[in-house]
């Protein structure tokens, strides 16, 4: 049963991390540039 259970839980931590490093890189080639106007405040 425990080995059951640990093999479930390292395949859903594995999801999450694929997901979480897709979301990352979609963040970083999806952000805009901030106006000049913005920085210049």
């Amino acid at each position: 049963m425990k080995r059951y259970l640990s093999m479930l839980l390292g395949a859903i931590g594995l999801m999450v991390a694929g997901i979480a490093t897709t979301g990352c890189w979609i963040v970083i080639i999806d952000e805009p540039e901030m106006p000049k106007s913005m920085l210049n405040k």
